[in-house]
This record gives C-alpha cells, sequence and structure tokens, in this order.
C-alpha cells in the first residue's frame, strides 16, 4: 500500500461546532497523530457567540492541522454536517463533534480497514462511551454481515452498538446521495446511518479509535423541552426512510420506542401527564405496547399523576417570559465577593429571559433595592426589627438561621411574583426547600461549594487538632445534601468535581448542571489583552485577593507574608505583596507591619490593583467551589501561580495557562522564574487571557445558565 505523502492526505474532517471554544482545542489535539493523512479540516462554525473560531485557528496553528472555518447560520448538527459535506474534497469522510476526541491512530486504523476492504462504504472501530460519575464503557462494532437488509433492521432494532460519530470513515462516493436530517436535534445521527447502511457494506475493527463525552442530562432536556414535537419531527425523519426500502414495521418499531425513551425522560422530571400522552404511541405498537417495561411506565405514570401539580396556564405578553426568584442568605446587590458575584451574574442572566427577584434572609445593605431593569433585590428581613423564632426546631453546623419573619414574607413574594423557577443557594438554606417544594414549577438548589467535602476537607487539613465535631460536621452535612437531592428538581455546580462528588452522595438521580462562576465585573475589564504592568514602583508586585475574614483565605495571607514573600525577596528584593478584600481579621491586619506587605481593605474597585499587580499568587490548601479571582486576574492577563486545590474545577492545562505547586516553596521558585523570564511571562499572560474570556466570559456564562434553567438558545 504504498502511496505519495499527497495520496495519502485524502481524509476529509468535518467537525459542527456551535459554542465549543471550551472544549474544541482537545478535539484538534486529538487528530495531531493522524495529520500526515488528514487533507482538510472542516469547522463549520454555526451562530457561535463564544470564541469557538478564534480558538479553533489557535489550536490548528499549533498543532499545524489544515483548518477551514465555515461560518453558517442553521440551527442544528445535521445542517452543519451537510455543509461541510458539501465542502468536502476528500475520498474519505470523517465526522466528529467538537466536544470529542480521537485515539491516537484511530484514523490510521480507519482508513487501513478501507483499503483492505474496498467492497466496503465505512469501516468502523471500537468506541469509548465517557459520562460524568460512571465507568466508561466500551463499544466494539459486531454483528454486521454481507446482508445490507438484514444490518439495517438490527441496526435499528439496538441489536447493534450504535454507531459513535468519530467512530467511523465513510468513503465520500458511498454517501453522495445520503444527508443528515436537518429539522431534528436527537437520533439525527440514526436516521444517516440506517440510510448508508442500506447502500453500503461494513468493514469492522475491534481496536479503540474514538473517545466520546455522553452529556445524559443535555440529551434529556432535548427531549424534555418539547417532548411532542420532538417526537413528530423524529417521527417524520424516520418516514423519509421508506424510500430507501426500510420495511415500515421496521419503522414503526422505532418510532414506539423513541415515544417510550422520551416518556421515560418525562417520567424521571415528574412530568407525568405528559408522559402518558407519548406512552399513548407506545401502547399503538402490539409488540412494545404489550412489554413488561410499557406495563411499568405506565404503572408509574399513573401514580405520578395523582401528585403532580397542575399545568400553569400561559398568560400572553410578557407574562410568558420565564419569572426567576433567587434566594441567598446575604444580599447579591450590590455584588462585592464570591457568593454574591455568583448570584448576581446569574441573576443578571436570567434577565434576559424575564424578570428576576433577589431575595436575601439578611437584610440589604443599601437602601435602594434596584438593581437593574428586570432584576430586583429584595431583603426578608429589616434592620433592627424584633427577633421573631426560627424555621425548624433544629439546625446542624452549616445551616443558616432562617427567622419565621422572613420565610413570611418570602411566602407573600412567592404568591405575588408567581416565579417560574425558584433557585435556592446553597445548603445552608436547607430548610427553606421542603416548604418551596409546593410553590414551584423548577426548584433548583445553587451548591457554590459540596458542603460536606469542604468541611471534610477543612477537617483533614487540621493536623493539630481533628476534632470529634468536624468529623460530625461533615457526615451532617451530607447527609443534608443527600436529603436535598431528593427534594429539588435540579442542582447547580460549580465544577466537574462539585459534580462528581455529589453524583455518589445519593441514589437520587437529580440532574446536576455546571454553571460555573464566571469572570467578575467583566464589563468592566478591558477584552484585549492590557499591557503588563510599570516596574517603577517595585518588581515584582504579587497580588493576593480575598475575603480577609473567610479562614481559609486568612491562612493563605499569612503563608504569602511570612513564608513566599521572604523567599522571593531573596532573589528579587523589590517584589512587594498586596493584600486586598473585605472584613480582614486582626492576624491579617498585622501582616502590614511586615517589611514589604501592603493591605488593601475593602476596596471600592480592584480593577486600579490588577492593573498594577505583575503577578497573582493564592496558596489556598482548603477551600470549595472555584476561585471567582483567579478568573478575574486571567480576565485582566495577570499571571496565576496556584496551589491545584486552589485552581481545582477550572480545568485550567498546567504550565499553559497557569503553574501550579502544593508547596510554598515551590510557589515562590515558580515566581522567581517567571519573573525572570519575559518571554514566558507573556505567553502565559496571553494563553489565560485567551482561556478565560473563552470558558468564563458573559456568553459562555449566559450558555450554562440558558441550559441550567432549561430553556433553548432562543429562550423558549
Amino acid at each position: 500500500m504504498s502511496m505519495t505523502d499527497t495520496d495519502r492526505q485524502d481524509i476529509s474532517v468535518i467537525i459542527p461546532a456551535r459554542n465549543a471554544a471550551a472544549t474544541v482545542d482537545a478535539t484538534l489535539r486529538s487528530l495531531g497523530s493522524d495529520r500526515d493523512l488528514i487533507g482538510e479540516i472542516i469547522l463549520v462554525d454555526d451562530r457561535s457567540d463564544d470564541q469557538t473560531s478564534a480558538v479553533s485557528i489557535e489550536a490548528a496553528r499549533r498543532y499545524q492541522l489544515p483548518l477551514q472555518i465555515v461560518a453558517v447560520d442553521l440551527g442544528s448538527a445535521g445542517a452543519a454536517r451537510n455543509a461541510g459535506m458539501a465542502r468536502a474534497s476528500g475520498r474519505f469522510l470523517f465526522f466528529l463533534d467538537a466536544d470529542d476526541e480521537v485515539v491516537a491512530g484511530g484514523l490510521r486504523l480507519l482508513r487501513d480497514a478501507l483499503l483492505r476492504n474496498p467492497e466496503a462504504g465505512l469501516s468502523v472501530g471500537a468506541s469509548i462511551r465517557r459520562t460524568e460519575g460512571r465507568e466508561d464503557k466500551l463499544k466494539v462494532p459486531h454483528g454486521y454481515t454481507s446482508d445490507r437488509a438484514m444490518n439495517v433492521r438490527r441496526y435499528l432494532f439496538n441489536d447493534l452498538w450504535p454507531i459513535a460519530m468519530g467512530s467511523a470513515l465513510v468513503v465520500a462516493s458511498a454517501t453522495a446521495a445520503i444527508r443528515f436530517p436537518e429539522a431534528i436535534g436527537f437520533d439525527e445521527d440514526t436516521c444517516y446511518w440506517a440510510a448508508l447502511l442500506t447502500r453500503a457494506h461494513v468493514a469492522m475493527i475491534p481496536a479503540t479509535v474514538f473517545v466520546y463525552h455522553y452529556g445524559e442530562q443535555r440529551m434529556a432536556r432535548r427531549f424534555v423541552r418539547k417532548p411532542r414535537a420532538s417526537f413528530l419531527s423524529i417521527a417524520l425523519e424516520l418516514n423519509k426512510l421508506g424510500g430507501f426500502g426500510i420495511p415500515r414495521e421496521l419503522l414503526q418499531w422505532r418510532k414506539a420506542w423513541i415515544a417510550q425513551r422520551i416518556a421515560r425522560q418525562l417520567i424521571k422530571h415528574k412530568r407525568y401527564r405528559d408522559a402518558g400522552r407519548m406512552m399513548r404511541a407506545v401502547s399503538a405498537h402490539k409488540m412494545l405496547g404489550r412489554s413488561w417495561k410499557a406495563l411499568q411506565y405506565r404503572f408509574r405514570i399513573r401514580g405520578g399523576a395523582m401528585l403532580e401539580k397542575p399545568d400553569r396556564p400561559a398568560s400572553a405578553g410578557k407574562d410568558q417570559q420565564r419569572r426567576t426568584l433567587i434566594v441567598s442568605y446575604d444580599p447579591a446587590y450590590p455584588p462585592v465577593s464570591g457568593a454574591d458575584l455568583r448570584n448576581y451574574s446569574n441573576a443578571d442572566t436570567a434577565a434576559g429571559y424575564g424578570p428576576v427577584r433577589l431575595a436575601s434572609i439578611r437584610p440589604l445593605v443599601h437602601a435602594s433595592n434596584q438593581s437593574g431593569d428586570c432584576v430586583n433585590a429584595v431583603g426578608l428581613t429589616i434592620e433592627g426589627e424584633r427577633r421573631t423564632a426560627s424555621l425548624g426546631w433544629r439546625r446542624i453546623d452549616g445551616e443558616m438561621r432562617i427567622p419565621r419573619s422572613a420565610f413570611v414574607r418570602l411566602r407573600t413574594l412567592v404568591q405575588a411574583f408567581k416565579p417560574d423557577t425558584i433557585i435556592v443557594e446553597g445548603i445552608g438554606l436547607f430548610k427553606l426547600l421542603r416548604h418551596l417544594r409546593p410553590m414551584a414549577n423548577q426548584l433548583i438548589l445553587d451548591m457554590h461549594n459540596v458542603e460536606s467535602a469542604l468541611a471534610a476537607q477543612i477537617q483533614h487539613a487540621d493536623r493539630v487538632r481533628p476534632s470529634l465535631a468536624g468529623m460530625l460536621a461533615a457526615s451532617g452535612l451530607a447527609r443534608l445534601e443527600r436529603k436535598a437531592l431528593g427534594i429539588v428538581d435540579k442542582v447547580w455546580v460549580c465544577s466537574n468535581q462539585d459534580r462528581n462528588r455529589l453524583s455518589g452522595l445519593s441514589r437520587h438521580k437529580v440532574p446536576i448542571d455546571i454553571v460555573p462562576n464566571g469572570i467578575p465585573h467583566a464589563a468592566d475589564i478591558p477584552k484585549t489583552l492590557p499591557a503588563e504592568a510599570q516596574t517603577d514602583s517595585g518588581f515584582p508586585t504579587i497580588l493576593f485577593v480575598g475575603h480577609l475574614g473567610y479562614p481559609p483565605n486568612v491562612d493563605a495571607a499569612e503563608r504569602l507574608a511570612a513564608s513566599i514573600l521572604p523567599r522571593i525577596r531573596q532573589a528579587l528584593p523589590g517584589a512587594r505583596l498586596v493584600l486586598a478584600g473585605r472584613s480582614p481579621k486582626q492576624r491579617v491586619r498585622a501582616l502590614a507591619s511586615l517589611s514589604g506587605v501592603q493591605l488593601v481593605e475593602n476596596p471600592q474597585s480592584l480593577a486600579p490593583l490588577l492593573s498594577a499587580a505583575h503577578i497573582t499568587i493564592i496558596p489556598l490548601k482548603t477551600g470549595g467551589g472555584t476561585r471567582i479571582k483567579i478568573l478575574e486576574a486571567m480576565a485582566w492577563g495577570v499571571p496565576v501561580i496556584a496551589t491545584p486545590l486552589a485552581a481545582e474545577g477550572l480545568d485550567l492545562v498546567e504550565n499553559d495557562e497557569v503553574l501550579l505547586s502544593a508547596s510554598d516553596e515551590g510557589l515562590a521558585d515558580m515566581a522567581i522564574g517567571l519573573c525572570r523570564d519575559a518571554e514566558r511571562r507573556t505567553r502565559l499572560r496571553m494563553r489565560a487571557h485567551e482561556t478565560v474570556w473563552a470558558r468564563f466570559g458573559p456568553q459562555a456564562i449566559r450558555a450554562a445558565v440558558r441550559a441550567g434553567l432549561g430553556l433553548s438558545h432562543d429562550g423558549e
């Protein structure tokens, strides 16, 4: 099989992409080992509102890949793949999604299989399905024969593993008249592969060629959002397969199976009436309608329908907008530190879909409660009012005291505002969940931290005096979190790590969405990379920002001032440390007396401090969630040096976007090395700046909140 280099570069890779800035770099990087086989990579950017194209271009340059960007406004992965096929010139076509990865050498294995089997129209290799919180599942192709009609039958009956995008290489001539359905967002690949199997033989290889990331919640949302419309559109596309000679009885079975699958998701989301309507399509099929699974579903639907809240009648005009209530302990307006920055950012994003109320248990700080056109902040208690009894007779460590007067006002607010979604901040407000459950169409628990894991982490870090009380607190919080998962409709967390922690806590399969912390005060930060700070007032200026009354930050500040800074000053005598934050404890105030240390209490704005900083060092040993101040520093172009725990959950690339060390000595040495290497400092600033705006900028957070609220791209 000797051939020239030109002959070998005969694969066209087609990647549909929409808001894939966070994943597309890894996808393109995975193609690097087989770049000598690739003639072109056609990335079809379908209305991305993040930096998908910019990240892709930079990745292609870095990995030396022949990328071309095609900008379209189509609205479906099927349509985007078809647009790529129309432009492809290769002998072979390879479809790859922008959040999946090819195993090194996978393309070569698929191509070699087709060269060995010239009668085949596609080759299929093994794939690994990766799902958050579960073990990887290996799917090896099997059962394909020379009987194409039997292959199609077994494929649609689910007797064969589904062919995953990225696990197959297609001969371009075999798919000349076959295209992907463009009107559906689920099962479009099944329709395509079924049509192709009527025309082409399959070459199978047992080796793993592909890893794909399966988002159960994302797939479920596609069904649950508009179940009837989803089913009808898929049914219409299945009908079209009759034109490829596929028997009607086989297509009818497939339709009933799709209806049953949609019903299953509706039952999981406690939408029993909608599930009952979907099961009518299942009952119409003699075989599936009488199956044991169908009987189970109907039994669960009958039981659940008696408990289901009646549908709220739709109103007209502005009342059709989504109304969101966010309940927090501290006021979220004006946003200053981590929790209120997150709460206000989520509120501001939700306001794009309708009115938002921010209700805090504690009184508002400012007399004015108007924080925007659609976002209104209210306090559920009043400064100086008479103390009332609390909600619930017993609280564990970590739960907040909720005055009954605050709950009465909250209930009145819910009755008047009539929110579609109620978001409760953190497990500390657990006592509210059962009371709000019957009042909410959708009840979401927003967990900035998995508090049980954070308590265990702090307890583990206390090498001097680990206490029984600390261990009991962690255990109690875990029990509280398990109970909460059985009450709410879904949970928001900041990171994959927190989602994994929660997934292992309970048997309740509540959807857990990742809604990351975004860049704080993004509107006030230059979108282009700011110039590096001047050195006339000393070099380097090291900045640490945080709530200086929070114990993990107090510990970090003390180690910075007493251990890390002196080591840096031995090599760089002009180095100075700026500690900035609100409510500093006396221990932190005392650090200002040390040489080279400056304390800035309760800064009105961080912009002057960030624009004057050369690096930030974040030596956290304990803590939870994700570090908003890391994101803010990166957005300002300030290089970040941190402990692995401090950057946990952000999935930053070590030595490329952030520098990491677990020890104070290592952090100091990294700072010295970086300050002595201007070229490396520039590269780190650029990469971090690109990454943070792509993955944590307003557009990315908007997409995450939109998905977390269960809204489609257009707000439906």
